[in-house]
């Protein structure tokens, strides 16, 4: 079976004016750290849906890949939950800033994070009921705790399989961002969106960091077009979320996009997000609309007269071209949507620990299943298994250790594929869960040399509730790093 995809890139936001934390898609996407104070990583949670539904995450932040795992709590609504922490944090975003969220040498407050799936063919549901987002913080205790909560919106793609007649289509919907309101109204906040496409296709596919505005590969092309020419589609709509009755502002659904009847065009997109800056004048007393809608052609001014509602209900008319109506650029997201993916390995694979539950995860995707995978080169971690005819890779580690395999594969057409990984499998001893046992974890054991601890600390390697120079001399022998392993421990 032929799999479909969509990627979500979102580039880093230009203004923290705005009062919502993130503009993007589930796929990859910016947040800004709103919360007042540090963060140590974000997870996501996705109800109704498989970790092996989960493809693959973007690593383009302080934290790395995210880590996936999977609770079957309820087995008829399983969650699966990516995780992006291990020692990392993020300051808050300094209000008013405009620097770049993609220098990771520096802590500027934004992070990049995302999850991408392969759709089944023909179908553009995604394999999740809802999705969740939250910061982690850490408690008083120090244990890293679930936080606040972020908002994002993400594009709707309809997609169309072409027949004997009519090539297939593709039809891009995107929704008014929901963002938190101090006082809820009928109308949330409402944002500007110009929507940018390419006026060709063409029969590849990008990677997540080829979405983007700059031009690396030199071809005069912003990377986002895929080498092809673009056009504006849409000049400046309205978005803003409505909590009633549908409304034309709640959506901007673009133009059908012709993919050729072998389906395997991309078809990308540019959304442009700008902050209203109507006064308040503008903007009805009683639900929260913004009543200038329409843009002149100085792509800064309201155009023609419109009629307000006060807060007490009495009308008046304002002149929207007295007023400055298109305020700071917010941010802009690229979007890819490929109605067949190619065959393609996963980009990485995330660590384990011993006698702990590997969740279920693809090393291969795309293409046209079933597989054929295996693991040609090295050999997997001690406990675990691939599909072959999946390329799943799951099982319950059973030995500390570092890992290198190639997973190679070849789909129903024949094509092939094949991937070199890493997986780390530590357990006690990895006192700091950064999937290492390295000279940190055995300073803190060495430091904690007479204490009592509980059941399970990763200090306590012999189970006997006593961290002593005994653990300390275990993890030296489990360690992942060979400057660890020299060390002598100290009487």
């Amino acid at each position: 079976m032929k799999k479909m995809t969509f990627l979500l890139p979102l580039l880093a936001l230009g203004s923290a004016a705005q009062a919502s934390d993130i503009r993007g898609g589930l796929g990859n996407f910016d947040a800004l750290n709103h919360s007042g104070g540090i963060v140590y990583g974000i997870e996501i949670e996705l109800d109704d849906a498989h970790s092996k539904d989960v493809v693959g995450t973007y690593p383009g932040n302080h934290y790395g890949y995210g880590k996936v795992r999977e609770d079957l709590t309820d087995p008829a609504h399983p969650k699966t939950f990516v995780r992006y922490d291990g020692g990392a944090f993020t300051n808050p975003y300094p209000a008013g800033s405009t620097v770049s969220c993609y220098n990771l040498a520096l802590n500027v407050g934004c992070e990049h994070f995302g999850v991408h799936f392969a759709y089944s063919a023909n179908s553009t549901t995604p394999p999740y009921s809802a999705v969740k987002y939250n910061w982690l913080v850490k408690d008083s205790s120090g244990k890293l705790v679930v936080g606040p909560a972020l908002q994002l919106n993400t594009p709707v793609f309809d997609y169309t399989p072409p027949t004997a007649n009519f090539p297939a289509q593709v039809v891009a919907t995107i929704p008014a961002p929901v963002v938190p309101q101090h006082v809820v109204k009928e109308f949330g906040e409402p944002s500007w969106v110009k929507v940018i496409k390419t006026t060709t296709h063409r029969a590849r596919a990008l990677a997540l960091g080829d979405l983007i505005s700059d031009d690396h590969d030199g071809d005069g092309h912003a990377d986002w077009t895929n080498g092809e020419p673009d056009e504006v589609e849409s000049e400046w709509y309205l978005l803003q979320s409505h909590n009633g009755a549908s409304n034309a502002k709640s959506e901007l659904r673009g133009s059908a996009d012709h993919m050729g009847n072998n389906s395997e065009e991309a078809v990308t997109r540019r959304f442009e997000f700008y902050a209203y800056a109507g006064p308040a004048a503008s903007i009805d007393g009683e639900k929260g609309e913004a009543m200038c809608d329409a843009v002149a052609s100085d792509n800064l001014h309201g155009s023609g007269v419109v009629d307000v509602t006060d807060a007490n209900g009495d009308s008046y008319p304002f002149d929207c071209s007295t007023a400055v109506i298109v305020g700071a650029y917010q941010g802009a997201q690229m979007t890819e949507f490929l109605a067949i993916s190619p065959l393609a390995m996963a980009d990485a694979l995330q660590n384990g620990k011993v006698n702990e539950l590997f969740p279920e995860r693809p090393t291969v995707n795309g293409g046209n299943t079933p597989y054929v995978a295996n693991v040609s080169v090295g050999a997997l971690p001690n406990g675990l298994t691939i599909a072959q005819d999946t390329g799943l890779l799951s099982g319950v580690p059973s030995k500390v250790g570092i890992f290198n395999f190639t997973v190679s594969a070849n789909d129903h057409d024949n094509t092939t594929a094949s991937k070199a990984f890493t997986v780390k499998v530590t357990g006690p001893g990895d006192t700091d869960g950064d999937s290492d046992i390295d000279m940190l974890d055995l300073n803190t054991i060495k430091a904690k040399y007479g204490q009592v601890v509980a059941t399970g600390n990763p200090a306590d390697l012999n189970g006997d509730l006593r961290v002593t120079i005994a653990d300390y001399r275990k993890a030296a022998t489990l360690c992942t790093l060979p400057q660890c392993a020299l060390v002598t421990p100290a009487p």
